[in-house]
């Protein structure tokens, strides 16, 4: 009888249980593809394959994310987010458990790799708006506080965290700390939230051709975009067949939600101006993060040939900077409007990476901390008041449609700003190789000197400083593209009226 108790569904709503639950996933989900990331190097030897097979595996892993985020804010108003979490949790569990069982089935790693992503793409999409349900007005930019911080709990400490599990533990944790934790969030949600019947009336309404063209468009321009810098862009005719696919299924989507009444991915949330320039914004953070998520690490790595471990003291201060720089952001939140968030935020970030452009090759984690505090300050302002003014904006009517197209700022345009960023660092490094190997001339007396220690003296710190050049354009790119998205904020209209953001004071008179 006591354990029949145990698993029996909820007879009323937990809410303090369901935002434990909720935030839980939405951690799980940020952590758990930064960790496969960061430790793929390894991974690839304990599953001895070869570059390309093991890449396959984050395509697979990525990508069926990116289908399932796009239709669970629909599904969970036909079946209810109960039915949502539990049993793909519960799958999420199974299929992790048994990834390091078939190290060498590379198709079973494949398909439990998809399934395994198919999985943990329902939790992001539900998070704002159960946890915002489930709590007091006064408590909502708590909530958002913690949704951005998840970003960081991922990105930064997940990186320093495969490392310790690879080096110190065992590789088999990267999926095993899944496999504990999946079901633990079925087991809180089914005990926090009540079961609802299932509209059956929408379900037969529901425009499965839309979906099907909206979310194959998306994921094969996803396989495309991610695999380019590996295949080589236009000269792999995958890359080219897969983005010019995706963009013709995903266009013919959009041209059906605008033209037939609805259908899926309704546009009638981008009528407001704010919520389309926050999307825009929001799909420019990929690149605007990659200071921590990507330049620093690689640098490091590089530039004192270390492991995830060693560099992820640099990442780890981030989070901590991150951690303490959160309540400061929901003091400014609750006392300022969200659009001046916004463009604080990006401020900060776009002197982040201007500060990023006079790094050298001495630089080490030490020199890096004033850039990562403030990157970290930045992110967490520009994040908070972006989440505020996506929530204050928003009709609620609009808002299961709009989620559709939240998933490509979620999932797509962070994999884009990856390789756009490892393409630009690639083409920046080789050009400044050229360039400086023409400065090198015989005879001078310095080159005299290096060529006494053999010739690779020289190749080496030339292809040594074309790195330092390369990154310090890495930071460009991310300076330009701070400035224009902050251009993009100024743009944005003050928020109406709402519990969140403060009311704008009439001037007398």
């Amino acid at each position: 009888m006591a354990l029949r108790s145990l698993f029996a569904n909820a007879t009323h709503a937990r809410p303090a249980l369901t935002v434990v639950a909720i935030f839980l996933g939405a951690v799980l989900t940020t952590l758990q593809g930064r960790l496969f990331s960061s430790a793929l190097p390894d991974l690839r030897g304990q599953f001895g394959l070869d570059i390309l097979e093991a890449a396959w595996l984050g395509t697979a892993l990525n990508g069926a994310q990116l289908a399932t985020m796009s239709v669970v804010p629909w599904l969970a108003t036909i079946i209810g987010p109960t039915r949502i979490l539990v049993m793909p949790s519960l799958c999420l569990g199974f299929a992790t458990l048994l990834i390091p069982a078939f190290a060498h089935n590379y198709p079973m790693l494949v398909l439990l790799h998809t399934i395994a992503g198919l999985c943990m793409g329902i939790y992001l999409p539900l998070t704002i708006s159960l946890g915002l349900r489930s709590v007091h007005p006064r408590l909502w930019l708590v909530v958002m506080a913690a949704y951005s911080l998840r970003v960081s709990t991922g990105m930064d400490a997940g990186y320093g965290a495969s490392g310790f599990l690879v080096e110190k533990v065992s590789w088999h944790w990267v999926y095993w700390m899944t496999a504990f934790i999946g079901p633990l969030i079925a087991l809180l949600t089914w005990k926090a939230m009540p079961l609802t019947p299932v509209n059956q009336e929408q379900l037969r309404q529901a425009d499965w051709a839309g979906m099907t063209l909206y979310c194959t468009g998306l994921v094969l321009i996803f396989i495309g975009i991610e695999s380019a810098e590996r295949l080589g862009w236009l000269d792999s005719g995958l890359v080219v067949t897969a983005v010019a696919g995706g963009a013709i299924l995903f266009f013919a989507a959009v041209v059906r939600a605008a033209l037939q009444p609805n259908a899926f991915g309704d546009l009638a949330a981008f009528g407001n101006r704010n919520i389309l320039i926050c999307l825009v914004i929001a799909c420019l953070f990929g690149v605007l993060m990659t200071p921590t998520s990507l330049l620093i690490p690689t640098f490091l790595a590089q530039m004192g040939d270390l492991k995830p471990l060693q560099t992820g003291s640099a990442t780890l201060i981030a989070f901590a900077a991150y951690l303490v720089a959160t309540p400061l952001a929901v003091y400014l939140a609750r006392r300022a409007e969200p659009r001046l968030l916004i463009v604080c935020g990006l401020t900060v970030i776009a002197i982040t990476a201007w500060l990023g452009t006079h790094i050298s090759h001495n630089w080490r984690v030490d020199q890096f901390i004033t850039i990562l505090i403030m990157q970290s300050l930045g992110e967490s302002i520009m994040l908070i008041g972006l989440i505020v003014a996506f929530v204050t904006n928003l009709n609620p009517q609009h808002g299961v449609a709009l989620g559709a197209y939240v998933s490509i700022a979620r999932v797509l345009m962070p994999v884009m700003a990856g390789t756009i960023m490892s393409t630009w660092l690639r083409m920046a490094a080789d050009t400044s190789y050229v360039s400086l190997s023409a400065y090198v001339q015989a005879g001078e007396p310095l080159v005299v000197e290096r060529t006494r220690s053999g010739l690779n003296g020289i190749a080496s710190i030339i292809a040594r400083e074309s790195q330092v050049i390369a990154h310090i354009d890495g930071f460009h790119l991310v300076f330009w593209t701070s400035l224009l998205s902050l251009v993009l904020a100024v743009l944005l209209r003050s928020s109406p009226a709402n519990p969140i953001a403060p009311p704008i004071q009439a001037s007398p008179g």
